[in-house]
């Protein structure tokens, strides 16, 4: 019996170290679980690994070298440590594939050409071979992560950060884009308090700018502490602010890859998560336009006009300056030319025009409204425009602050050229445009002696010279005899000329000839691109 028990103790012994080996183990098991990293927000890809559901843009790109994921891995890590609200938002769609590639052309809204090194791209990010060697690489990552983390701008265009940023962004944007144009250091010239030429050229950059200094610079931090509340939802961000980027970043994906159905339900869940961005409106206006409902479309668009309004965007901003033009669209399909050149007129006067295709509507406009000579003027822009779409000049057609551009007149440049006398003579007929009497006239003698200058240092053709001499006369009130002896060079397209003969008082054709015709045949823009709606 006392052998029995021996065996009795010695198996219980035995089988209570088995149950305390397997729950040690399964503590350990369960311990080594829990202290699992968690997934990477990111990942390296390449052409083979990128995502089916996004569409590979097309940039050059080659395979990652390790030392380069290593660099950028860390990078990103610490970025996850720091701004997790950012990190969090971004990647409300899933990991952020990463593609390296050699050189990333862009080109600012400024239209200054440049090579980006890091450029977020919807649900992907692209990273230049430069980007390794760049000293600052942390905060330009985290400034393309926040441009992902705001896709749809819901706090950029946001009343907070409006009413942060727009008082001196304006004026620091328009110091900015001058030295962009006469090819000097824009830091030297903006009298302002934001750190970098890029983020005074729009809400969005600004955001993103500041955002990623704020995150990583204590002192910038310290100083810039009145912006905490405006960029709360991007560092502490809510569910409903994650809601809100999840919808709208399925929704635009959706979108890219022309899956217009997939694309509404999820846009219509992101206005429910804000009902105050206008982001989601002007993209469910984009699809209603794809399924051929011009009228769901256009109640997105005054949607998307009233809120820009209400939080006071500028139309600087181009979203908002491509939802008035495509509602301006919507109306001149509906042929209420009146209403849309009512849109189109304050669009041509703004500071910054993006899309010459309004001039083309804008003379449809004018010609349906018989006013066949401003028709001929809006063409001929349009088709300029087309052909010099980058012309730098172009940006001071629209400034309307008077003050500003008597204050940049007087600006001592070196080596003055053909362009940038052309730049100036620009400058001065906007100031003529709005002068009067003799402080007009002395105005346009200043562009037309700017004219001059570009002239004799080879900037414009004789046809070109011509042109400017006659629209400077036209504004003095007098006229041209050059009419003829520019016709008969033979360079020009037809709207040239009928806009010629227009300033040199030449008797318009009459609507039944087949000049006329000729003329409106002219003015229907035949590219494709120009009559779709593109954001």
């Amino acid at each position: 019996m006392n052998t029995a028990f021996k065996i009795r103790k010695r198996v219980s012994t035995i089988l209570f170290a088995a149950m305390l080996a397997l729950g040690f183990h399964s503590t350990m098991v369960l311990a080594a679980d829990t202290s699992e990293k968690k997934p990477e927000f990111f990942y390296c890809a390449d052409r083979s690994t990128f995502p089916s559901g996004l569409k590979y843009f097309d940039y050059d790109s080659h395979p990652w070298k390790e030392e380069d994921k290593a660099l950028v891995s860390k990078l990103l890590d610490d970025i996850q440590k720091e701004a997790p609200g950012v990190v969090s938002l971004a990647s409300q769609h899933g990991a952020i594939p990463l593609l390296k590639s050699p050189y990333i052309p862009y080109k600012n809204i400024l239209g200054k050409n440049t090579n980006a090194h890091v450029l977020a791209v919807d649900g992907a990010l692209f990273i230049a071979d430069s980007a390794a060697s760049q000293k600052d690489l942390k905060r330009i990552l985290l400034h393309e992560l926040v441009h992902m983390a705001d896709l749809g701008r819901h706090v950029a265009y946001s009343q907070a950060w409006s009413t942060y940023a727009r008082p001196s962004l304006q004026r620091a944007r328009r110091q900015v884009s001058c030295q962009f144009l006469l090819d000097s250091k824009a830091e030297d010239f903006a009298e302002t308090r934001w750190p970098s030429t890029e983020s005074c050229t729009s809400f969005k950059e600004s955001l993103c700018e500041l955002a990623s200094r704020y995150v990583l610079d204590p002192k910038f931090k310290k100083e810039h502490k009145k912006a905490a509340t405006a960029i709360a939802p991007l560092l502490n961000p809510s569910e409903t602010d994650l809601e809100f980027a999840k919808h709208f970043m399925a929704g635009r994906l959706h979108f890219r890859n022309d899956k217009t159905d997939a694309a509404i339900p999820e846009f219509e869940l992101a206005v429910k998560a804000d009902a105050l961005a206008p982001s989601p409106h002007v993209f469910l206006a984009q699809c209603w336009y794809e399924k051929k409902d011009i009228g769901k479309a256009r109640n997105e668009l005054q949607k998307a006009k009233a809120l820009f309004e209400q939080a006071q965007i500028t139309l600087t901003e181009s979203l908002h300056w491509r939802t008035l033009s495509m509602l301006a669209n919507s109306l001149t399909l509906d042929e209420k030319f009146s209403d849309a050149k009512t849109i189109l007129d304050r669009l041509a006067a703004s500071r910054f025009q993006y899309d010459a295709s309004m001039f083309s509507r804008r003379s449809l406009c004018n010609e349906k409204l018989d006013n066949l000579p401003q028709a001929l003027i809006d063409f001929y822009t349009y088709d300029y425009l087309v052909n010099h779409s980058f012309e730098p000049a172009h940006y001071f057609d629209f400034v309307e602050d008077k003050e500003f551009l008597q204050n940049f007149l007087t600006k001592s440049f070196p080596n003055a050229d053909g362009r940038r006398s052309h730049v100036f003579s620009i400058c001065w007929e906007r100031l003529a445009q709005t002068g009067k009497g003799e402080e007009r006239n002395k105005f346009i003698e200043n562009a037309l002696a700017e004219v001059n200058k570009a002239s004799s240092n080879g900037y414009y053709s004789k046809d070109e010279e011509f042109v400017r001499k006659r629209y400077l006369s036209y504004l003095k009130g007098t006229k041209n005899n050059d009419y003829e002896t520019l016709k008969e060079t033979n360079k020009k397209s037809l709207q040239e000329f009928e806009l010629l003969r227009y300033l040199s008082g030449k008797p318009l054709p009459d609507k039944n000839s087949e000049e006329f015709a000729r003329i409106l045949r002219r003015m229907s823009p035949t590219d494709p691109k120009e009559t779709k709606w593109l954001f």
